[in-house]
């Protein structure tokens, strides 16, 4: 009866601990799931005022550097930095602007490309495994914004040479 007992105890503990290693799994993939939920977000609301500025791009564009000290000449873009510094600690910020170069797919347009780089949570399995990023978390995104917007005139020349 008492090895009965004990053989019993033993197996229900063995699942307290496996259900409590269940639960720390789920919390370290719910920090994940929101840190990455945050640095999605981010990189819409720098589109988005990329895209309502089309004809400053330039000023946008940030090196690869750690995002507090980032300083980009667009005071929108500084302020996207300083956003991604709050949210994300020691992140990477990257805008790279390649502007009506051949290599853009759509003519007349500028090809943008966004990343955030943040560390990994303690003890977090995922990440880059090589490269500049290796042990951190990455959310890239690459856009064409059109750089010839609509105007009153339909024969000016750069509609022309643009086919709009």
């Amino acid at each position: 009866m008492l090895l009965e007992c004990l053989i019993g105890i033993s197996i229900f503990s063995f699942g307290i601990l496996a259900i409590s290693a269940l639960q720390a799994n789920a919390m370290r993939h719910s920090v994940s799931s929101s840190s990455r939920t945050t640095a999605t977000q981010l990189i819409q609301r720098i589109e988005g005022e990329m895209r309502s500025n089309a004809s400053n791009l330039d000023s946008f564009a940030m090196a690869r550097t750690e995002c507090r000290s980032a300083a980009p000449s667009s005071a929108d873009a500084r302020r996207w930095a300083a956003a991604v510094n709050t949210n994300l600690n020691n992140a990477i910020c990257t805008v790279a602007v390649q502007r009506n170069t051949p290599a853009t797919s759509t003519p007349c347009s500028s090809q943008v490309t966004i990343s955030i780089s943040w560390p990994t949570q303690r003890g977090a399995q995922t990440g880059a495994v090589a490269g500049n990023n290796q042990g951190m978390n990455e959310a890239t995104t690459v856009m064409h914004i059109p750089t010839i917007l609509e105007t009153n005139d339909p024969l000016e020349t750069r509609h022309v040479r643009c086919g709009l």
